[in-house]
């Protein structure tokens, strides 16, 4: 079945969880709404991680590491004095073409600092110091300065309390870990999931791209609004089959529960559903409000009453709910 998040930017993948309140170093699954691979979808009753919804071809080049590839590494920053490894891309996109030793500002700023990009996203250019770059997501030519991970694919490393994730097809950056329920990011960030695909982890702060209200449409999982997460049309009523659409975060533990507000049909169900361990205490009671998934014993008995029917269709009789044949 079609899997229930979808995408973290582009084919945004998360490496590993630095800090020690959620340590996920070990890159162990511990999480997400059903187990699998992280590079595919899983079958049976339960939702899953999204399969990969971006639009349009990915020209770049990613190594073995899953890492954009070019003439140096963001990793190591191992450009020469006054340059830094930046991605590099032809056009103004979010997936770039290579990464590549470009000019260091030498009135740089720091990361979390406001800064400007010189042309457009993806041109190498800006004033952010070395191991860092410019993140502008209108246009206008500022935004923030993000820092990339060290250390290497393997072995991420990241500040206390940050974790590591692939960003723009094969960026590494250090994103502030946080409370899905809380929303405790700076402004124009909201907390989302730190990872595409079934296994599960923690959440990031990551940069909110169109906001979309509950209900509204979304591709990428940072596109809802704050508080909100998107999901596959399969898990909210009415939602267009070709796109995700923003539901809310959930206290499973809350009661009444606050998703039939949002739509009868919608329940609070645990983001750690069918036994899923979170990486962290505090992740224990955050749900997601979607149609509640059918448990393995609903599915056989539909099963079996979708048999039945079509034996006794195929006798001329009336169907018998469960007969079967």
């Amino acid at each position: 079945m079609r899997g229930l998040f979808v995408e973290v930017l582009m084919t945004a993948v998360v490496v590993a969880a630095c800090g020690s309140r959620r340590d996920a170093a070990s890159g162990e699954s511990t999480g997400g709404m059903t187990t699998g691979a992280t590079t595919t979808t899983s079958s049976g009753t339960d939702p899953s991680m999204a399969e990969t919804t971006s639009s349009g071809a990915d020209t770049s080049s990613t190594g073995e590491d899953g890492t954009i590839d070019g003439e140096c590494s963001i990793w190591l920053q191992d450009c020469d004095k006054g340059e830094k490894c930046t991605p590099w891309s032809a056009e103004a996109d979010l997936i770039p073409d290579e990464v590549r030793c470009c000019p260091e500002n030498a009135n740089s700023v720091q990361p979390g600092d406001e800064c400007v990009v010189d042309g457009y996203l993806g041109s190498c250019v800006d004033n952010c110091a070395l191991g860092s770059m410019c993140l502008d997501f209108d246009g206008d030519s500022m935004g923030t300065c993000q820092k990339y991970c060290t250390g290497s694919a393997g072995q991420p490393m990241c500040e206390a309390d940050e974790g590591c994730l692939i960003y723009f097809a094969g960026v590494p950056f250090c994103f502030d870990l946080c409370d899905p329920l809380v929303q405790d990011c700076p402004e124009g960030q909201g907390c989302y999931p730190d990872e595409e695909a079934p296994g599960g982890t923690g959440f990031l702060c990551l940069p909110t791209i169109g906001a979309s209200p509950a209900g509204g449409l979304c591709w990428l999982l940072s596109g809802c609004a704050p508080g909100l997460i998107c999901v596959t049309p399969d898990f909210i009523p009415g939602c267009n089959e070709n796109f995700g659409c923003c539901t809310p975060l959930c206290d499973v533990t809350e009661a009444p529960d606050t998703c039939p507000a949002v739509d009868s049909s919608l329940a609070c169900v645990s983001w750690y559903i069918g036994g899923q361990t979170p990486p962290d205490a505090a992740y224990q009671t955050v749900g997601a409000c979607i149609i509640r998934p059918l448990s393995a014993r609903q599915t056989g008995e539909n099963q079996r009453k979708r048999r039945g029917y079509s034996v006794e269709a195929r006798r001329g009789g009336q169907p018998r709910v469960g007969s079967g044949s």
